[in-house]
């Protein structure tokens, strides 16, 4: 059996190693897809430590696959059910999120419990568009944060998977007044096109006049003009825009901070007690949230696994994650863990 390691930044390895045992609280799966993550390219380019991928771990967490064996203690689960598996609760070890083994060809998922760490997929749902769960929950964990409502306004920072999946929860759930921000023309294009999302590119329009137009005015505590949208969401991780959102956001608005950005943020706290703004940490998803991804992906008319955009077998990752770090074209990059 093969699984991919990670060495370093800039190195990862494919080793064999031997079949894991199960217990009889385990199930084992055969991985059939796995997507290369925002968080797998960070350990890639600068170092995995501060986001928990250490070196020697194996690695890959947004896979699907089928259950090759089961515990005598397992229950509601069956050999040949497919599955999703959700990483941060996979291995009975705290804090093994990203390196819950998705880049492995059968993989021991230990305390397996249905809808719990564990979630059945309808096999008539093919493995690319199951393989978006995983970016799907967390786009959809970051708007649920904000309780969504039709009568809103919304901003989503960053068209990536996960920006694009909290624009499609969006979506789905009735919101239109949605706008998505990015800078790449493929990805918003994916948006207007796939998702039915208004975008703006802040490199060919003045982004805040562009959204005063859409949004309006409301006044703020001190009389001053400030952007009538009710939340944003953010999945680019870029300072200057906590930094606007302090400045312009209307009274009682909320930031949702998804992405993992690494550079400081300084602001005025008196700004933030005096409209009542309000910073929020998103963290993954729960199983309500894996739930919802599941449903609407279930429907055929959702566009959201389209962002499937190369496929790359086991024995390539290390081409394909340099396809994902370098191809800004491209939007979600796939490993066929065990071809099918």
């Amino acid at each position: 059996m093969k699984r991919a390691i990670y060495k370093g930044i800039k190195d990862i390895s494919i080793e064999n190693y031997n079949k894991p045992k199960v217990t009889e609280k385990d199930i084992l799966v055969k991985v059939m897809r796995n997507g290369i993550c925002g968080s797998d390219l960070h350990a890639y380019n600068l170092g995995g430590d501060e986001i928990g991928i250490y070196k020697g771990a194996a690695i890959g967490h947004e896979f699907v696959g089928e259950v090759a064996e089961i515990g005598n203690d397992v229950k509601g689960i069956h050999v040949g059910d497919h599955v999703f598996i959700n990483p941060s609760i996979a291995k009975a070890k705290p804090g093994m999120l990203a390196m819950a083994g998705g880049l492995s060809q059968y993989d021991l998922i230990q305390n397996a419990k249905l809808n719990w760490n564990v979630f059945e997929l309808d096999k008539s749902l093919s493995w690319d568009r199951a393989s978006v769960i995983e970016p799907y929950s967390v786009g959809i964990h970051g708007k649920n944060l904000v309780d969504p409502k039709p009568t809103k306004n919304y901003v989503i920072l960053g068209a990536g998977p996960v920006g694009l999946g909290a624009a499609s929860g969006l979506y789905e759930q009735g919101c239109r007044n949605v706008v998505i921000i990015d800078i790449a023309e493929d990805r918003l294009a994916f948006a207007q096109n796939k998702l039915h999302i208004d975008t703006l590119n802040p490199n060919q329009v003045d982004l805040y006049k562009k959204l005063e137009e859409r949004f309006g005015n409301t006044a703020g505590l001190l009389g001053d003009p400030r952007l009538n949208i009710d939340a944003f969401i953010d999945c680019v991780g870029l300072p200057q825009y906590m930094n606007d959102f302090i400045g312009k956001a209307k009274m009682d608005s909320i930031f949702v901070v998804v992405a993992l950005g690494s550079k400081e943020v300084s602001f005025k706290p008196q700004f933030l007690a005096m409209n009542e703004l309000s910073l929020v940490g998103s963290a993954i998803y729960n199983a309500d949230d894996i739930l919802e991804a599941i449903s609407n992906i279930e429907n055929s008319d959702n566009n959201f696994p389209d962002i499937v955009s190369a496929h790359y077998p086991l024995e390539k990752v290390k081409d394909a994650f340099e396809r994902a770090n370098n191809d800004k074209n491209i939007i979600k990059v796939i490993i066929d863990v065990n071809e099918q």
